[in-house]
């Protein structure tokens, strides 16, 4: 019956088939994860590209701290961050996040060995780099399905997906949903009523807002640091808390490694 299952998965467009595979199956017991009812906004940047240093100045002139997933092949390459960039960003209080070795997506990988080997070099030399072993994974262009997420869950406390929505109550940690603000965004671009809205709901219903950038593409410009300073301004006038991945689910997956047997990552 799984084999069926799976097949049918397969078929379906881009990303939903991992999301029939979820709703099929159900979640596993090492991906439940339920949140507490705390209004939150997490700000990430994927890439780890140079012009992540533009939201870094607007997280820091609020005083919040953001997550920059970083891919190790990349780092330092034109465009993009170096690695003492980025200790100057995690010594400012923002959290580093794996956003895989090669940025290759996971799914191409064959099978889970070879993609635990790959990301246990990446993340050890994030380590030697002195930038600790992360916790938060972001999955190179969106990229995961069931195996991928069993494999992966050794190295990491919680996992971002592409798919779209608010996070509340249960959840599964290794695909925790976004929402993309400047790029890629279709009809979310610049539409601060929309974000506000959401930002709203969250602070009504104790839900977690993660917002996904992508600022070194074309599509995320000034004007988008510029909306982004002013929702942060709105969370924190709202009561909803703009903190890091780790601080938004820190105590539930403590509790939920401890209940697992596993050590609790990135901590």
């Amino acid at each position: 019956m799984n084999r069926v299952l799976s097949a049918i998965a397969k078929r379906l467009p881009a990303h939903a088939g991992d999301r029939a595979e979820e709703f099929l199956f159900g979640l596993r017991s090492f991906e439940t994860l339920q949140l507490p009812r705390t209004p939150a906004m997490t700000i990430i940047c994927d890439d780890g590209e140079l012009a992540d240093l533009g939201v870094a100045s607007v997280l820091d002139r609020h005083g919040v701290a953001g997550v920059f997933a970083v891919s190790p092949d990349l780092i330092g390459r034109e465009g993009f961050l170096t690695y003492s960039q980025l200790r100057a960003i995690a010594a400012a209080g923002h959290e580093i996040a794996f956003h895989g070795t090669t940025h290759d997506p996971f799914t191409g990988f064959d099978g889970a060995d070879r993609l635990l080997h790959a990301c246990r070099d990446g993340v050890e030399r994030l380590r030697q780099e002195q930038l600790g072993a992360p916790g938060t994974l972001v999955y190179p262009f969106g990229k995961h399905n069931r195996w991928v997420r069993k494999a992966i869950a050794p190295l990491f406390d919680c996992a971002f997906t592409t798919w779209f929505g608010l996070n509340g109550g249960r959840v599964n940690r290794y695909a925790i949903r976004r929402v993309p603000f400047g790029a890629y965004t279709g009809r979310w671009t610049a539409n601060e009523a929309a974000y506000r809205g959401l930002i709203e709901r969250c602070a009504g219903s104790g839900e977690w807002l993660a917002l996904m950038l992508h600022p070194g593409a074309p599509e995320h410009g000034d004007e988008h640091n510029a909306l982004l300073s002013r929702l942060i301004a709105f969370a924190k006038e709202s009561g909803v808390t703009v903190r890091s991945a780790q601080s938004a689910t820190g105590s539930c997956l403590s509790a939920k490694a401890g209940e697992q047997g596993w050590p609790a990552k990135g901590s």
